[in-house]
């Protein structure tokens, strides 16, 4: 099953149609580690060797073919972007009943949680110097909002972000940074109100 959406072709400045997969397989995880991996880690080495550990990718042992067994399980969805036959981002959401919202005014409330979200390394800016597209993450963050709309959550979403995402669930997504979470790493919790969700999708 997919939905059609529009990422932003950066060499053509035009939008261009590409699919919201939601039916993910091990074949798209398999692709991952073909064609994804083997940039992440290049650049992590070169940027090792030069002593720029301040910019290295902190995902780059991510591994989605280990989550493969979570495939099709109860409260567990996928998400994929993929145009012109090549794979350009993917996600993992989580309805974990245990995983509340903590932001004060809506503490305790049901929340879906964005596991893990990535675009191809060919898109990343921290990673190339000429991404080819922009919107992936935006468009895969939007599926999760609308399935917290669809479950009844009203747009509630959090995650813990990665220190180079903060800026763009910060201050482009307008999440609001709760916490630095002590038992993950010391990541930042963001999290939406159903406000907040709200303004988004009518900007989206």
């Amino acid at each position: 099953m997919s939905t059609p959406v529009h990422i932003i072709n950066l060499k053509t400045g035009e939008t261009e149609e590409a699919q919201l997969l939601e039916e993910i397989t091990i074949a798209h995880f398999i692709e991952t580690q073909q064609k994804w991996r083997p940039i992440v880690e290049e650049v992590t080495r070169i940027r090792h060797r030069a002593g720029e550990t301040d910019t290295l990718p902190r995902h780059w042992h991510w591994d989605w073919t280990r989550k493969a067994n979570q495939l099709g399980l109860l409260g567990i969805q996928f998400y994929g972007i993929e145009c012109r036959g090549r794979l350009e981002g993917l996600m993992k959401v989580d309805l974990d009943p245990t995983i509340r919202c903590r932001i004060p005014e809506q503490m305790g409330k049901e929340v879906v949680y964005i596991d893990y979200i990535e675009a191809a390394p060919w898109n990343v800016k921290q990673i190339v110097d000429a991404p080819e597209y922009g919107a992936v993450g935006s468009r895969l963050f939007a599926a999760a909002v609308h399935l917290s709309v669809a479950e009844g959550f009203k747009g509630r979403v959090a995650l813990h972000s990665l220190p180079t995402s903060e800026g763009f669930y910060v201050q482009a997504c307008q999440m609001t940074a709760v916490e630095r979470d002590v038992h993950k790493q010391n990541l930042l919790w963001c999290e939406y109100t159903p406000e907040q969700a709200q303004r988004f999708l009518s900007g989206e």
